[in-house]
C-alpha cells in the first residue's frame, strides 16, 4: 500500500510540475494591464502600441480612417481564433481601415469584485485612447464600430459611456454578459445610451440579462442554438451557444456584400415560430444593418456553417 501511495504522491507531483510550467509563464499577473494593438492589413502581423500621445504619433489613422476595436470575452485574449479571423475579415471587406485590439487578459480574475473593477479599468484606458484619437489623429467618432463578445460587449459599454468626446457611431454586443452576476446599476450595462447606434447579437441564456440595444437581433430565439444539444450537460449547452455568436458575427463579415440573416420584427419568439407575427418589418444582421428599423427581430439558423437561412 505504501508503495503505491508513493507512486501516486510521485505521479501527482510531476502533473501539478507539469502543470505549473505550461501555465504560470502565461498566468495573468496584473501587470502588464491593458495591451493594445492595431492591425492594418492581418492579425498576423499585428503592432503594439502605447495609449499615450507619443504611442499614436505613427499610427496610420486620420479624419478619414474607418475604425474597429475588437474587445474579447471572460479568460480570452486577443489571440484567439475568432478574433484572428474576425481581423482579418474586416481588413479584407475594407483593406482601408483599420483594426484596433484590446487585450486584458492579463487583467482576469476569478474573483468577481476584482474582475468587475478590472473591467472598468480596462474601460477606462480604453475610452481614453478613442479621446486621444479624436483630438491627436482627428478621428471621427462616427467612423468607430466597437464590437465585443460576452464580457467584452459589457466592457464596450462601459467604454461608451465614458468618452469624453461624444458618441462612437456602433457597437455591436455579441451576447454581450457579465460574469457570475449582474451588475447593480445601469451604467454598467451595454445599452442603448453607450453609442449612436446600438446592436445586439442574442444567442445564449449567458447573455440574456443584456438590456435592450437599438436594434437586437434573437438568434433561434436568443437562448439555445441548434447543434449545441449534443451536449448533454446544461454548463456545456450553454456555453457552446454562447460561442455560437462568434461565428454568426464572423459569417456576416465575411458575407458582408449579400442579403443574409435575414428577421422580422416580432414582439416575441413565440409569435414569430407560432406565425402570428406578420413580419412586415425585416432587418438584417449585418455590418449595414438599418439603423432606421430598430427593435426586436427574429431568426432561425442552421445548426453548422453556413448559418443564415431564409425567413421561416
Amino acid at each position: 500500500m505504501k508503495g503505491k501511495e508513493g507512486v501516486m504522491w510521485a505521479v501527482a507531483v510531476v502533473v501539478v510540475a507539469f502543470i505549473a510550467f505550461k501555465i504560470y509563464p502565461n498566468y495573468p499577473t496584473g501587470k502588464l494591464g491593458v495591451l493594445f494593438y492595431i492591425c492594418t492589413s492581418s492579425h498576423q502581423e499585428r503592432q503594439e502600441f502605447q495609449a499615450t500621445h507619443e504611442g499614436m504619433k505613427a499610427l496610420p489613422i486620420d479624419a478619414s480612417t474607418h475604425l474597429n476595436i475588437i474587445i474579447h470575452g471572460y479568460t480570452e485574449s486577443s489571440i484567439r481564433s475568432w478574433v484572428v479571423n474576425l481581423t482579418d475579415a474586416l481588413l479584407s471587406h475594407d483593406p482601408g481601415s483599420v483594426v484596433i485590439l484590446v487585450d486584458y487578459y492579463d487583467l482576469t480574475t476569478i474573483s468577481r469584485p476584482y474582475m468587475m473593477e478590472n473591467a472598468r479599468r480596462v474601460a477606462n484606458v480604453t475610452a481614453q485612447l478613442i479621446d486621444m484619437l479624436v483630438e491627436k489623429q482627428d478621428v471621427r467618432l462616427s467612423n468607430i464600430h466597437m464590437m465585443g463578445f460576452s464580457l467584452g460587449g459589457r466592457i464596450s459599454g462601459l467604454v461608451g459611456s465614458r468618452i469624453k468626446s461624444g458618441k462612437i457611431g456602433r457597437i455591436t454586443g455579441i451576447d454581450a454578459s457579465y460574469p457570475w452576476q449582474p451588475p447593480t446599476t445601469k451604467d454598467e450595462y451595454l445599452d442603448a445610451g453607450d453609442a449612436e447606434f446600438v446592436v445586439n447579437l442574442r444567442t445564449s441564456k449567458i447573455g440574456a440579462l443584456s438590456p435592450p440595444g437599438h436594434v437586437d437581433f434573437y438568434f433561434n430565439g436568443g437562448m439555445s442554438q441548434p447543434g449545441c444539444e449534443k451536449y448533454l450537460l446544461n454548463v456545456l449547452h450553454h456555453i457552446c451557444s454562447h460561442y455560437r455568436a462568434v461565428w454568426l458575427m464572423l459569417e456576416a463579415v465575411t458575407s458582408v456584400d449579400k442579403a443574409i440573416f435575414p428577421a422580422c420584427k416580432c414582439p416575441d419568439w413565440e409569435s414569430y415560430i407560432n406565425y402570428t407575427c406578420p413580419c412586415d418589418t425585416i432587418n438584417h444582421f449585418a455590418l449595414d444593418t438599418d439603423p432606421g428599423v430598430q427593435g426586436s427581430f427574429y431568426l432561425t439558423t442552421n445548426s453548422e456553417a453556413p448559418y443564415s437561412r431564409p425567413l421561416r
